[in-house]
């Protein structure tokens, strides 16, 4: 994504705009955990459920405008995992 990996919030998706609305390190593309409890869950799944096909920033992963069917699939390819990876300091990754 032309991010050098050091300074990247999303080192495994490429996002070069860097989006990250709810600035806690993890690009949104690579950050489905909508509550930032560091693990994708339930409760997110619950919260992208309560805002499906509006245009909340924090749960438009893809970052195309509305939290959609697309988002979901994002969603679904990290359940039970932590956000990201990052590399730029986050709660999550800085214990």
């Amino acid at each position: 994504d032309g991010i050098v990996d050091a300074a990247d919030n999303c080192t495994d998706v490429a996002n070069p705009d860097q989006r990250d609305t709810n600035a806690d390190g993890f690009g949104n593309i690579c950050d489905a955990d909508l509550n930032s409890d560091c693990q994708v869950n339930f409760i997110d799944l619950g919260i992208m459920k309560s805002v499906f096909f509006s245009a909340t920033a924090s749960a438009d992963l893809d970052g195309d405008g509305s939290v959609n069917f697309a988002d979901l699939a994002i969603m679904k390819q990290g359940f039970f995992q932590p956000p990201g990876p990052s590399s730029v300091s986050s709660a999550c990754n800085d214990g």
